[in-house]
């Protein structure tokens, strides 16, 4: 532990006094193009490198699906250690690091069981930056020094260019290629956390089972179950939307540029993030996501053409950006500072860690039988969500 301080302390020095507006912007949009370049490699392309190791689908689709459930422990775990310890900044550089080493281990493996194993561990490392970071960045927003929707739509930029480059580049040099990529980005976003704020919260930190105090909070869980549920309908294009598109006969580079063209929406949607959040609330952000996810779920099963993915892609503004702004936007108005980064890691434990594990795991399984219907199990997800939002503005 003595190593690892004498590793954060020259770069933890920021304090909320010191820190100006154009530095906490900058140094955020920073992490968020660093974090999102890496994972612009990993999500269109990591069932792709596997399947090419000798996986099928469903083994693939069980490895990804793994992390999102081990996610629920290590995700929450570490949320509860950064508000009980205050120290947010220095739980972020370990999981960058842990999850860079992590990440040197699991190209080198060959088979299923190891790579399920490791996956399984630096998989749900991985994914926890995010929450992680999400509840720094409320905590900068609250003092006035980050605009959140602003510095967000960096890492939608940087997932952008670093999926339709990288599908450029495996269609030139094979999906051999994909180990390189991963390992220099993962490094990228080691070096992004350094600068980022070490802001304390004014008030004790909390003991270890304060989180509970969240389910005491009114209203909390609805919306929380909702917004995990748009989350989760992902699942199938997270876990088979790349196999299934090179099934159909859609090219390396052209599935690049379809992963960018629903964060390019998304860009646009953060673009304007603050307005709809005046406009259109925390609720009529989450019912855009409810219908933009019925509609999107229910076409992509049916037999289209390749233009109308296109149009497809960009409802991802809806299901994706406008849940994700909701949701943050919910936690900052709702939940104390001192139990942010514990409402962030729960909301995404059941978010992008259960449920969204749940919903890997069966579009993988029934993704042989179902082919592109699959589709529709997730539009169902998008319908429920609805469903709760709806009792809950009855209550």
């Amino acid at each position: 532990m003595a190593i690892f301080g004498c590793l954060v302390w020259p770069f933890s020095m920021t304090s909320s006094s010191s820190l100006s507006k154009p530095r906490g912007q900058t140094v955020f949009s920073g992490f968020f193009f660093a974090y999102f370049a890496c994972y612009g490699v990993v999500l269109p392309f990591l069932p792709y490198w596997m399947v090419s190791r000798g996986l099928d689908a469903q083994q693939a689709a069980l490895i990804l699906s793994s992390a999102f459930i081990s996610k629920v422990v290590f995700g929450l775990g570490v949320g509860m250690l950064a508000d009980a310890t205050g120290h947010k900044k220095r739980w972020i550089l370990a999981l960058s690091v842990v999850t860079l080493l992590g990440f040197s281990v699991f190209v080198q493996v060959q088979t299923f069981w190891p790579m399920l194993l490791t996956w399984f561990v630096v998989g749900a490392l991985q994914t926890s930056h995010i929450p992680m970071v999400d509840g720094l960045a409320i905590a900068t927003a609250r003092i006035g020094k980050l605009n959140y929707s602003s510095a967000r739509l960096w890492g939608s930029v940087a997932f952008i260019v670093s999926s339709t480059l990288s599908g450029l580049y495996i269609a030139a040099y094979t999906i051999e290629a994909f180990p390189a990529l991963l390992l220099v980005l993962a490094a990228v976003v080691v070096v992004s956390v350094l600068p980022l704020p070490d802001l304390r919260s004014q008030s004790k930190p909390q003991r270890k089972l304060a989180f509970l105090e969240l389910f005491k909070l009114p209203g909390f869980m609805p919306v929380v179950v909702a917004g995990a549920l748009l989350q989760a309908s992902h699942g199938a294009v997270y876990a088979i939307g790349t196999l299934h598109w090179l099934n159909m006969g859609i090219s390396e580079s052209v599935i690049g540029l379809l992963w960018a063209q629903g964060v390019v929406a998304e860009v646009v949607l953060f673009a304007f993030g603050l307005w709809l959040m005046r406009t259109m609330g925390v609720r009529g952000l989450l019912w855009l996501a409810v219908v933009g996810g019925s509609i999107r779920w229910i076409v992509m099963a049916l037999p289209i053409d390749i233009g109308w993915l296109f149009v497809l892609q960009m409802l991802h503004a809806f299901t994706f950006a406008a849940t994700h702004l909701a949701m943050t936007q919910f936690i900052s108005q709702k939940v104390p500072d001192q139990l942010t980064a514990s409402a962030q890691t729960f909301y995404d434990a059941l978010a992008m860690g259960a449920f969204m594990g749940v919903t890997m795991t069966l579009a993988g399984s029934f993704y042989g039988i179902l082919e592109g219907h699959v589709y529709w199990l997730m539009a169902l997800l998008s319908i429920t969500a609805g469903l709760v939002l709806s009792r809950s503005n009855s209550h």
